[in-house]
């Protein structure tokens, strides 16, 4: 949470620290979103066998300081998840390899700065998000285990992980934007900091599952 804040601070900071004229020059747009996300997960428990592609639904409202500098705050609604290596084990024969699936949507906050070099169509954008996760528990397949694929005897229950899908994720965001009139296209790519495992009750501590995303957006602005 520290990091995040810290992170906003700075580019409110060094939005407010630009130089322009007079504040008639300042420009506020309201924007709408549509796009696509692909999500995967890191962790020590499972080795990721596929991200998940989702579609992603947002407005944003840009301030326009002027034809270089920009910030904008983005609130976002998409899905989030991954596809993950799990083995069956089979008494007295060879664990049989599996996936698992793991979704969960996710309302999402973000402010970003943009900024074009002079003479450049494309914008570097940076900043960060933070997001509230609501999980779809999977109950199905609550014969399949990760964690470990060799013992049962060290290995975690995959269903057992899909309550860490329901709390607070944050973290840095970094992309390119070309903007055309009305229009405005992003790629970002997220980092998850936050230790989603950190979310279960009762289990074994110094694990860690953590969320990145790769993100394509087009917004349009009423003015």
């Amino acid at each position: 949470m520290f990091a995040k804040t810290s992170i906003i601070i700075t580019l409110i900071a060094v939005a407010f620290a630009l130089p322009f004229n007079s504040q008639a020059q300042v420009r506020h747009r309201l924007g709408f979103t549509i796009g696509s996300n692909y999500s995967s997960l890191e962790s020590d428990l499972f080795t990721t066998s596929t991200g998940r592609l989702s579609a992603l639904v947002g407005c944003n409202f840009q301030f326009d300081f002027n034809d270089q500098f920009s910030v904008t705050q983005e609130v976002s609604f998409t899905r989030k998840g991954a596809s993950v290596r799990a083995v069956h084990f089979v008494p007295e024969d060879i664990s049989e390899e599996k996936t698992y699936d793991y979704f969960y949507n996710t309302f999402e906050a973000g402010a970003f700065a943009t900024f074009y070099p002079k003479g450049f169509p494309i914008g570097l954008q940076g900043g960060a998000f933070f997001g509230t996760n609501f999980h779809n528990l999977n109950r199905n397949s609550r014969d399949l285990y990760v964690g470990d694929y060799v013992s049962i005897n060290h290995a975690t229950r995959a269903a057992d992980l899909n309550e860490a899908f329901a709390g607070m994720d944050f973290g840095p965001a970094a992309g390119i934007s070309v903007t055309a009139g009305r229009f405005q296209a992003n790629a970002r790519y997220y980092f998850g900091i936050s230790n989603l495992y950190n979310n279960l009750d009762f289990v074994e501590e110094g694990h860690r599952i953590r969320s990145n995303s790769l993100r394509l957006t087009l917004t349009y602005f009423l003015r």
